[in-house]
């Protein structure tokens, strides 16, 4: 069963106070097979799938933005898929490399601000360097205190980071 480990808010940073204006949120499912799940905060159904590499997940939800949310970059076939088919399936390494730099050039002319709520345990928490080559709005924010009932032992913990 797959678990949400990482909610991706899309949208734009208010020109005075920070924060994020929403128009879209990216589900980061774990556990059975990783997906990326973009759907559109206006409570529209339609929503677009693609399955990531391991080591450039962040690239991939860039690249997500880029060519659903944005439509600045067009790949050559449709990463979108219900099939389950990954990234690595769908393109090799060069063509992946090369959507992932015309990715970085296309957020460097938008005010897209892109915010990740990391939780605990997310594959996410050893990738974080990759952002810094985003020349976009960005925000992380991860776990501070949690509680919550662990099965193997059968209780109720909290924990602070």
């Amino acid at each position: 069963m797959s678990t949400t480990t990482t909610i991706i808010i899309v949208g734009q940073a208010h020109q005075n106070d920070s924060g994020i204006i929403p128009t879209h949120l990216i589900q980061f499912t774990e556990n059975d097979r990783p997906a990326l799940i973009l759907t559109k905060m206006d409570g529209s159904i339609d929503r677009k799938v693609i399955i990531p590499t391991i080591e450039h997940t962040i690239d991939d939800i860039f690249l997500m933005i880029a060519v659903f949310v944005l439509k600045l970059v067009n790949p050559s076939i449709n990463i979108h898929t219900n099939q389950k088919i990954s990234l690595y399936e769908l393109l090799n390494e060069q063509e992946r490399m090369d959507l992932y730099s015309k990715t970085t050039l296309a957020f460097g002319n938008t005010r897209t601000k892109v915010v990740l709520n990391i939780f605990d345990g997310s594959h996410l928490l050893g990738q974080l360097d990759q952002l810094r080559k985003y020349p976009n709005d960005w925000e992380v924010t991860l776990p501070a205190i949690k509680q919550e009932f662990n099965a193997w032992h059968g209780k109720v913990e909290t924990k602070g980071f």
